[in-house]
């Protein structure tokens, strides 16, 4: 299938998608997150004394990589060219590294045709939702920090689109309600503060300064 949103001013942010008819190996995301497979790649990635040490933190900055394709992909695709792409964990793989760090996010369907202008609400419900209900169990780390990595992303990928001339609404809609479509208290609330100088700060912190050699992020809340 020849996907419209691989060209044209918003390429550069699905380029770490890849669609289903792409050679490389794809684990799905369901089972990527089992915990026998994320032990191995996490110790692979950082070390068995650090991930002895330190998991929360292993565990907040290895779903960074999985918030930064996935994201802005979904915002493009919906956004631009109003295409739903498959949100079940089971229907988007994840492209691993040697080591085991995810390199790219493929489709393990195709999707389907929808409204640009409607809510961002199925993404949260069914796609990130159980990601980082699953992650914060496995790894014993506040919902909150995973849901402000995700909302980091998502505010970055949505101010960088606007400012490229997409109408970004639903995204907007989704960062500024404090409730969710079910009523409960929507974890993506105002994750990023601008300072009067202009500094972007993060709400939660992602626990990187945890580890010297990993550091503060570049917007620590914890820096002011």
């Amino acid at each position: 299938m020849n996907h419209p949103w691989a060209s044209g001013p918003y390429a550069a942010f699905t380029q770490g998608l890849l669609p289903v008819d792409d050679p490389r190996l794809a684990q799905s995301v369901h089972d990527a997150l089992q915990p026998a497979h994320l032990d191995a790649a996490l110790v692979r990635i950082y070390g068995q004394p650090l991930f002895d040490e330190q998991k929360p933190v292993l565990v907040s900055q290895w779903s960074k990589y999985f918030f930064m394709y996935w994201l802005p992909a979904i915002l493009v695709t919906q956004l631009a060219h109003g295409w739903y792409l498959p949100l079940q964990l089971d229907q988007v793989g994840l492209v691993l590294n040697e080591r085991g760090l995810p390199l790219a996010v493929k489709l393990l369907e195709e999707g389907e045709p929808g409204d640009a202008d409607e809510s961002l609400e199925p993404v949260v419900q069914a796609s990130l939702r159980p990601f980082i209900e699953r992650l914060s169990a496995y790894g014993e780390v506040p919902t909150a920090v995973l849901w402000g990595n995700a909302g980091d992303y998502l505010e970055q990928a949505a101010v960088r689109l606007q400012a490229l001339g997409l109408a970004v609404g639903p995204a907007l809609a989704l960062l500024h309600s404090r409730k969710s479509a079910d009523g409960r208290s929507n974890p993506l609330y105002e994750p990023i503060r601008y300072l009067p100088d202009g500094t972007r700060q993060r709400r939660s912190c992602c626990l990187a300064y945890k580890v010297e050699w990993v550091g503060h992020c570049e917007h620590c809340p914890l820096l002011v």
